[in-house]
């Protein structure tokens, strides 16, 4: 399996209750952005990756995680 980021980012962004829309304006980023990290296209970078956590509430290691081989 390759290597590479995975996010759980849909599923804490539902249960907090926010639209795509909404996530994408607290963490000033589009729509679109939060659509391809959901869609597991986009990787972001470290700092939307923590403003992402901070607004939904859990750690980074819980929102993203690196799967397959080392």
């Amino acid at each position: 399996m390759k290597q590479g980021v995975r996010n759980a980012v849909k599923d804490f962004r539902k249960e907090n209750g926010l639209t795509q829309d909404q996530l994408a304006e607290k963490i000033l980023v589009t729509r679109q952005t939060i659509i391809a990290i959901e869609k597991q296209r986009y990787e972001p970078s470290i700092g939307t990756a923590i403003k992402l956590a901070r607004v939904l509430g859990c750690s980074l290691e819980n929102l993203f995680w690196i799967e397959g081989k080392n």
